[in-house]
């Protein structure tokens, strides 16, 4: 008898606000939507990349390296090391700077051109997909390219590489765990066998490599086989490019940018929660003083409070229950759309599958905390005795002074009666300003991250430590050094040039990359946020990753060791950077030649004057200089690393302005059909005494306008002043410390008014209901 009667009153309470169960309904479903979906890749992308990396055989180290005279020694090494439990070494073709078609646009990568047809036990060539019929001409690309660019099996391919173009058919997509993506370097590709053979001798020998593949021992440790590879590339005196990676290093570089995209998912998802929440909390509220005389009744026909408040408890858990089903089932839904972008990410076919964990997580965790406001928020109703309900509270009544008197105020009629509803609401306002204020403050965070990959790139080239010039170009052979780098510097169209070199160093047991410069305040790009940059040559700045690691500090003495070559410097600087693991230190041309007494830089930034074509410079160049330098587009370099990122950011920019624009709408209908409610006898007296319904729409708009203008104010300040705190937070495993994200002052101002402007005209849209009050439907009641 006692569940029919709680079943009965919940039932009946959703039934009389319909409304309002069904904006809690929609407000829920989203929040479980995007809950679940962040919380699915949170728990399946680690074990997933497991997973992949067993099931596609990758190798534990890979190494890719010029093929040369000293290839035995290399192998050498990697044979004799302890760690190692089997290797192999296979001849590639790298082609630097290739171009091809990416959309509408142009994308330059270096590509790891490998034989189809060849047989390896590590990482062989897997495809999700290849076509049936076999041709001589087949290009096999990575899977990332498929879901990115909407390439199709059979599709032609063409890149240009060295002047000359290539055109291949596209026999599959492969998924690998490092090379699969732009993150990590190079792309890795497969095509058939004449094709590898008919493209080796286009390419001629400059492009003939070596990649080595390793698995270690589980029980050894490899022993920092990767910087004694390294080492023993840097003292052959290579200048052409090569890449060492380890797995672990490898995947975590893939992962870094989902799970950025992951967390913004679930703080939005719990910024929905939380708003639900303070909905219901003002919904039961609400309910208890507009029902006060029903509550009382209830009590004094034998109704217990246990009952009316287990009633509460079911009626918003039905309300939670019926709307995560349907938002799990739009998860589910839109998974293979998040899974395509997460598949450009990563480079492996993500896994469309029931994930029931976090379905359990996201259901369970709304659910309870959508139980526990509304236990705490029914508190209320206990306490409230029947014949103090009877009375509708009168003992708990207090007269409160009048702010806004209307026989004394100068302000005009409607804006002092809606001034007057503004204070005498103030708990409903609190609730509106924290809605609004934490609705604005996501969406100006996402707009300020779009504004930051699409627009004004200076804070992110930053944060992952790209120089911010045009072109970066290796020269090929150091003997006319200072000639051609004057005559580069002396070209039409040339702002300046500027060396930076890197070498690979370590410090006791950390092994980075040191990056050297003439004059480091002649750099675009600063990444030292704490002391500065290195003057003198006996001075360096490390990254805060490396100085964490080896417990330095400002001022502190390091020892420097490059090859057999050591040398002391100070610290005069700590820096952050994303790429080469954060691991990264800077030091001066004189500094270099304490360490390296022959140094001579090979590496230069080229900046170029304001609308000069840095393609067509490129080619100039190529021209001019036939085969001396490799030249890599910087634009057209971020832009293939970060492309698909700013992609992603772009898009939940949107989703996320869109849905703030739409909860906003919704909180005000829920705020002014409760208040028409509340207010009907008193606007129906209005209307009796001449006010017309625009007057009364008007006054109504007026008491919610300055909160929704308070509320975004606030957003907007903690968005404006905090988005950098935020955005360090989610950074701060890849060794960000520091962070000053560019502000578009007419973005945000846009935005505000489009929020200032949807509560205006939703207000006025919803307060229309009041045309239907007549004064004689009041004289009948």
């Amino acid at each position: 008898m006692k569940t029919s009667v709680i079943v009965k009153l919940a039932l009946a309470n959703i039934r009389r606000r319909k409304s309002t169960a069904a904006t809690l309904f929609l407000m829920i479903l989203l929040a479980v939507l995007l809950l679940n979906i962040g919380a699915s890749i949170f728990l399946k992308l680690d074990t997933f990349q497991q997973e992949k990396l067993e099931e596609l055989r990758t190798p534990d180290m890979i190494a890719y390296f010029k093929s040369n005279e000293h290839l035995p020694e290399y192998e050498a090494l990697v044979s004799q090391a302890p760690a190692t439990l089997t290797w192999e070494n296979e001849s590639v073709l790298l082609l630097s700077d290739a171009k091809f078609k990416s959309g509408e646009s142009t994308t330059t990568a270096n590509l790891l051109m490998l034989n189809a047809d060849q047989e390896r036990n590590m990482a062989p060539m897997h495809t999700t997909e290849q076509v049936t019929n076999k041709s001589e001409q087949l290009i096999y690309l990575p899977y990332m390219l498929h879901v990115s660019t909407g390439l199709k099996l059979g599709e032609e391919f063409s890149f240009t590489y060295g002047g000359s173009n290539f055109t291949y058919l596209v026999g599959g997509f492969v998924e690998d765990a490092l090379l699969g993506t732009f993150s990590n370097g190079a792309l890795k590709v497969f095509v058939s066998g004449e094709a590898y053979s008919e493209l080796q001798a286009s390419s001629g020998t400059t492009a003939d490599y070596s990649l080595l593949s390793v698995n270690f021992k589980e029980d050894v440790k490899p022993d920092k086989l990767d910087e004694k590879l390294g080492d023993r590339l840097f003292a052959s005196g290579t200048t052409d490019a090569f890449s060492i990676m380890l797995v672990d290093g490898g995947v975590e570089g893939n992962r870094m940018l989902v799970s950025i995209l992951a967390a913004i998912l679930i703080a939005f998802a719990l910024i929905m929660v939380g708003i639900s929440l303070i909905v219901i909390r003002f919904q039961i509220l609400s309910h208890i003083e507009d029902h006060l005389v029903n509550i009382g009744v209830l009590k004094a026909n034998g109704y217990t409070s246990a009952q009316i408040s287990g009633s509460l408890l079911l009626q918003f858990a039905v309300i939670a229950i019926a709307a995560a089903l349907p938002g799990i089932a739009l998860a589910y839904i839109a998974m293979p759309l998040v899974g395509n972008q997460i598949s450009a990410f990563i480079g492996l076919l993500w896994p469309t599958s029931f994930d029931m964990l976090s379905v359990l997580i996201s259901v369970a965790s709304v659910t309870l905390l959508v139980l526990l406001v509304t236990f705490l928020s029914s508190k209320r109703a206990r306490t409230i005795t029947p014949i103090a309900a009877l009375q509708s509270g009168m003992n708990t009544h207090s007269f409160k002074r009048n702010p806004y008197p209307l026989e004394g105020t100068r302000l005009r009629l409607q804006l002092a009666l809606g001034l007057k509803a503004l204070t005498r609401q103030l708990k409903q306002n609190v609730m509106i300003v924290i809605i609004v204020a934490g609705l604005t403050f996501s969406s100006l965070f996402c707009s300020i991250l779009n504004f930051n990959f699409t627009s004004d790139t200076t804070a992110i080239l930053k944060l992952v430590g790209i120089e911010h010039s045009s072109l970066l170009m290796v020269l090929k052979d150091s003997t006319q050094q200072e000639k051609l780098f004057a005559e580069v510097a002396a070209m039409q169209g040339v702002s300046k040039i500027t060396p930076l070199d890197t070498h690979s160093a370590s410090i006791g047991d950390s092994r980075f990359v040191l990056q050297v410069t003439d004059d480091f305040s002649r750099m675009e790009t600063e990444t030292v946020f704490k002391g500065r940059q290195p003057k003198y040559d006996n001075e360096i700045a490390l990254s805060a990753k490396v100085a964490k690691l080896e417990g330095k500090q400002l001022g502190d003495e390091v020892t420097i060791v490059l090859g057999a070559a050591s040398a002391q410097y100070l610290v005069t600087g700590l820096s952050q950077q994303i790429t080469q693991e954060g691991k990264v230190a800077t030091m001066t041309t004189e500094g270099m030649l304490r360490l390296q007494p022959d140094f001579k830089s090979k590496i230069i930034n080229v900046y170029l004057d304001q609308g000069v074509d840095a393609a067509r410079f490129s080619e100039q160049l190529e021209e001019q200089y036939p085969g001396m330098w490799n030249i890599v587009n910087i634009e057209e370099a971020m832009q293939s690393t970060l492309g698909s990122f700013t992609t992603a950011i772009s898009s939940m920019a949107g989703v996320i302005t869109v849905l703030t624009i739409l909860v906003v709408s919704l909180i005000l209908y829920l705020v002014i059909k409760s208040l028409i409610l509340k207010r009907k006898r008193e606007f129906g007296i209005l209307k009796g005494l001449g006010y017309t319904t625009f007057n009364l729409m008007s006054q109504i708009t007026f008491s919610l306008l300055p909160v929704i203008a308070v509320g975004v104010l606030a957003g907007s300040a903690v968005g404006y002043f905090y988005s950098d705190f935020l955005f360090v937070k989610l950074l701060s495993g890849l060794g960000i410390y520091n962070a000053e994200l560019a502000v578009s002052l007419p973005q945000v101002l846009l935005l505000c008014l489009a929020i200032l402007a949807t509560a205006y005209a939703v207000s006025m849209l919803v307060a229309r209901r009041i045309r239907k009050i007549s004064v004689y439907e009041m004289l009948v009641e």
